[in-house]
């Protein structure tokens, strides 16, 4: 490998006006291994270079070495320089004046070409997700299939032009560093896993074409297609991470951090890596400083993690997994473990001033404190939990998390805190943290322009850590999180701000089909859609008679498995799981059994291990009795008592299976008899938030799915669901989305709530002004 740096100051030169547009220089460093050639500026009437580049559109698309010299002996350096630039001097003035008139007519030919070139090839004001930026290492790629000069770059070449800046440098210093791979046999096998430009590129997609561009991509599985495209495997240097002193520090043999993208610390000793800034290009060139420290910290690196987030004025640190998953640790707590308490770092104390959980993510606020320096800073932690070690977060989740890290970091960071860098990490290094990376920018960018293309970012992240978003299925999130933010808006409103947020709309005079009950009742039904390819057990012949509604049917995807039933049944049930806000909250929501799928209703019940059933609509009273051909009995039906809420009775049934003899399962029916089949709603919305107390109350104490019953399955079950989980929502995240809570419902099942969506609205807003009310009586005593 050839190893040329070249050092500008104030350069004049294309190479460094293209690349970094920074002021040019006047002097310039060549070095070739350990050969030093000083170029004398222009003024000193430098003959030529050694080195002759072509640029077009801020990248190199050529570099031709006219020194082939590998000796590396500094003694020679004098000879070098002698060799290239100086020439005898002519003995006849006239050749020389003729060559110097020649060679001038030749300079500005080739200036007047370049200049054409660079404006013909350079990017439009929204142009390609830019590359450079403050503080940033650039790297520009060759089109290996277009020969600017024939034997410049050979198909067994790579090369690649990093720009380091410092952001304790001078602005005028900047140093580029040039790497010519050659294809000899104990490295061509390493760094040739880069795919082709040509295979990248016309992945742009316009914002409003994306959920068209899903569909067709989910179709063909165009996803893994592309995906496969994308470079794999090493493709750059990574000798520091390799070194036998730096091993235990990469939590992976696999993957290691490549040369030009580390972060070198003060200390020698510390070496870190990371995934440079990333840049959002729009009319003017937007830098958003990011850091993402691709792996979490293990127990011997903690201390190095510290020193990094101290030295770059990190202000938010993003983490995308959990301290153990699947009994295996993923993470080291760099953290105190309580509030208020605090823990020392070698020169840094850490102390945990708050602590909050919400329905997807963990907030904490750390103050670090320097010993050395006596200065204290508050670093602000988001902790997403919702993301599996070896899967992928729900779209949904993970851009509601996302919005929360945007939107918190600005109301809960102070403006000092906001100008440091923001980090990411998971644990591996690859996977979650591209993702998480790759929405940002790609959000950020398409805002400005219009369009997405994530074939290329994800391409350009690759240059700075190999296999940046590890699978296919973490590849189609990005595109389904993008579509999530280009088309649904944050519709989340603070507890405290609701009662007079819908008081303002409620006093709007507007059609009814302009209100904003309407206008997000409208998007949820664009939103809503299942393929029918995911409905393939409810309409299979032998399940087909099971399903009281011909329009409504389950998920195969989310479906609840009937585990104990005979040989003359199987696994399906009409019915969908529905995933809480905690870790212990789930519904099973279902039709009314129908006669022949009554033994299936009680299986689901006790297979899944659920104690409490809602019944919304009435349904028939089975006591005591065997029902034939079933594992299960219902074997005793007692009404406990007549609770004081609108006749609603409270039974207490016993499941037990015949065959197995295992215990009792105890199973508290609640029944809902003043909401008939041909009452749309609850008389009040105090019945209904009553209702659910009853049934929160009940489940603290027994604690597993909730079973929800009404005719069709959706309608009336909806209703219940939303509320139930707006209001958990509401208590674990101070606000209200009731939006976004039926948006996930109806992910799993689309019929859901397919009206009462206003309804809902006036629910949370009474018990707001209840408990409003109640506070202001306390108050008074």
């Amino acid at each position: 490998m050839k190893r040329a740096i070249l050092s500008f100051q104030d350069c004049d030169t294309p190479l460094h006006s293209a690349v970094c547009g920074r002021p040019h220089a006047n002097t310039v460093q060549v070095a070739l291994d350990n050969e030093q050639i000083l170029y004398p500026n222009r003024k000193n009437k430098c003959k030529r270079t050694p080195l002759q580049l072509a640029v077009s559109g801020g990248r190199i698309h050529m570099v031709k070495f006219l020194l082939e010299r590998e000796d590396t002996d500094p003694n020679k350096e004098s000879q070098v320089r002698n060799e290239i630039y100086q020439e005898p001097a002519p003995t006849n003035p006239g050749p020389a004046i003729g060559g110097a008139i020649s060679a001038a007519i030749m300079v500005i030919i080739i200036a007047v070409i370049a200049f054409i070139i660079f404006r013909r090839r350079s990017p439009s004001k929204h142009g390609r997700y830019s590359e450079n930026g403050p503080q940033s290492n650039i790297y520009a790629k060759p089109e290996r299939e277009q020969h600017i000069d024939e034997g410049c770059v050979s198909d067994a070449d790579d090369l690649y032009v990093s720009v380091r800046t410092s952001r304790r440098a001078s602005i005028s210093e900047i140093t580029t560093e040039i790497y010519v791979e050659n294809n000899s046999d104990d490295e061509s096998n390493v760094y040739n896993n880069i795919a082709s430009v040509q295979s990248v590129n016309n992945y742009k997609i316009l914002v409003g074409d994306l959920k068209k561009v899903i569909n067709e991509k989910k179709r063909n599985e165009g996803f893994k297609k592309e995906y496969e495209i994308l470079p794999k495997g090493p493709v750059h240097p990574h000798n520091e991470g390799s070194k036998e002193e730096n091993k235990l520090k990469n939590r992976f043999l696999t993957t290691w951090p490549y040369d030009h993208s580390r972060v070198l610390h003060c200390l020698r000793s510390i070496k870190m890596q990371f995934c440079v800034y990333y840049c959002i290009t729009s009319i003017f060139i937007i830098y958003t400083l990011i850091f993402a420290h691709l792996k979490g910290p293990k127990k011997n690196s903690v201390r190095d993690f510290w020193h990094m987030i101290w030295q770059e004025q990190v202000g938010k640190i993003v983490m995308v997994t959990q301290l153990e998953e699947n009994r295996r640790k993923k993470c080291e707590q760099y953290w105190p473990h309580a509030v208020n308490k605090s823990m020392v770092i070698e020169n840094y104390r850490l102390t945990l001033k708050n602590e909050t959980h919400h329905t997807v993510y963990v907030y904490r606020l750390i103050a670090v404190y320097d010993k050395t320096t006596q200065r204290e800073r508050n670093i602000h932690h988001f902790h997403f939990i919702q993301w599996p070690d070896h899967g992928v977060p729900d779209s949904i989740n993970l851009v509601n998390f996302y919005r929360k890290v945007v939107r918190e970091q600005h109301d809960q960071c102070g403006q000092h805190d906001q100008n440091g860098p923001m980090v990411v990490h998971c644990s591996a290094g690859v996977g979650r943290t591209g993702t998480f990376i790759a929405i940002d920018s790609l959000y950020e960018h398409g805002k400005k322009v219009g369009s997405v293309d994530v074939m290329e970012y994800v391409q350009m992240m690759r240059k700075y850590r190999m296999n940046m978003i590890q699978t296919h299925e973490q590849y189609e999130v990005v595109f389904e999180a993008l579509l999530e933010l280009f088309t649904v808006p944050d519709t989340s409103i603070r507890k405290n701000n609701f009662c007079g947020y819908i008081e303002k709309q409620e006093n709007k005079r507007l059609p009814q089909n302009q209100t904003m009950y309407r206008q997000e009742f409208q998007l949820l039904k664009t939103l809503s859609y299942i393929s029918s390819i995911f409905l393939r057990s409810a309409r299979s012949r032998e399940n087909i008679h099971k399903n009281s509604s011909k329009n409504v049917y389950p998920h195969d995807n989310y479906r609840p498995y009937l585990m104990s039933f005979g040989k003359t049944r199987n696994d399906y049930i009409n019915a969908v799981i529905v995933p809480g806000y905690s870790a212990e909250s789930k519904f099973l929501v279902t039709q009314c059994p129908l006669v022949e799928t009554v033994v299936d209703f009680w299986t689901m019940v006790y297979d899944h291990g659920s104690k409490i059933v809602v019944m919304l609509d009435l349904a028939n009273k089975y006591k005591t009795s065997t029902i034939i051909n079933s594992l299960i009995m219902l074997k005793e039906l007692t009404y406990l008592s007549e609770y004081n809420m609108k006749r609603s009775l409270i039974p207490l049934i016993h499941l037990e299976d015949i065959h197995k003899n295992k215990e009792r399962q105890s199973i508290t029916v609640f029944t809902a008899t003043t909401w008939t089949a041909n009452t749309d709603v609850p008389s009040s919305p105090e019945y209904m938030l009553e209702l659910i107390q009853r049934v929160i109350d009940c489940w603290e104490i027994n604690k597993g799915p909730i079973t929800v019953v009404c005719s069709d399955g959706c309608s009336k079950s909806g209703l219940f669901v939303a509320l139930k989980l707006a209001l958990e929502k509401m208590q674990m995240d101070d606000e209200v989305d009731m939006f976004q809570v039926v948006r996930a419902i109806q992910i799993r099942r689309p019929e859901f709530l397919p009206e009462f969506y206003e309804y809902c609205y006036k629910c949370i807003k009474s018990l707001l002004e209840e408990e409003s009310s109640n506070s202001l009586q306390k108050c008074y005593c």
